[in-house]
């Protein structure tokens, strides 16, 4: 399966506890797209995240965790 996000797309990101309550979401901007097999059938598309203001470095994001930002 491709990438649902591509890059250069501006999206919604959520950040999560540990049992998976939202925590906090930030906007950023996708600057790369790392695709890893898993058991030889299904991927999985990491994302990093040139983030708005609130974070200073490139943050990294899987596909559950983005929202595209509507248009």
């Amino acid at each position: 399966m491709d990438p649902k996000y591509k890059i250069g797309q501006i999206v919604k990101v959520y950040d999560y506890y540990a049992d998976m309550i939202v925590k906090d979401y930030f906007y950023g901007l996708i600057v790369e797209v790392k695709t890893y097999e898993q058991f030889s059938k299904s991927r999985l598309h990491v994302y990093s995240i040139l983030p708005d203001g609130k974070h200073k470095k490139i943050q990294t994001a899987e596909e559950f965790a983005i929202d595209p930002l509507e248009t």
